[in-house]
């Protein structure tokens, strides 16, 4: 016989919210990643880089793998959140940490504008720390 950890299973419309919002933010950063590849027509990677105060000389280090990283893990993290998964909690945190890592980075090297992208990460961990702290816990039952 064998254990398996599952968190009980109580979807919030917090919850939900907090996960359809990642999944946004994330869906944005692939759109800001590619369209600064130019994969989206030279016209978007026009306006995307315009937009930049401090025009970076590596876009694809600095700007296109991180965004695609962010937005990856991003999805995956609000997936399991979605699912009830402690780890999907726990990922959504430290992604949420490195977001705003990279982003307080990015307001003093590329553009001021950068803090707008703390703000919805900071909200997944005071939502997730503070008021769901249930959505870290799980439970073994046996199997």
């Amino acid at each position: 016989m064998f254990k398996v950890k599952i968190m009980k299973h109580n979807r919030t419309k917090g919850t939900v919210a907090i996960a359809m919002l990642a999944i946004v933010q994330s869906a944005l950063r692939f759109y800001f990643a590619l369209g600064t590849t130019g994969a989206l027509g030279s016209d978007i990677e026009a306006q995307l880089t315009t937009l930049l105060e401090n025009p970076v000389t590596q876009p694809m280090l600095l700007l296109t793998v991180p965004f695609l990283l962010l937005g990856a893990f991003g999805m995956i993290t609000a997936a399991g959140l979605l699912e009830g998964r402690p780890w999907g909690a726990y990922g959504t945190i430290a992604l949420s940490v490195v977001t705003i890592i990279y982003d307080a980075w990015a307001i003093v090297a590329i553009q001021s504008t950068a803090i707008l992208g703390m703000v919805l990460p900071a909200l997944f961990i005071g939502y997730l720390l503070l008021v769901r702290r249930d959505a870290l816990s799980s439970r073994e039952v046996a199997a």
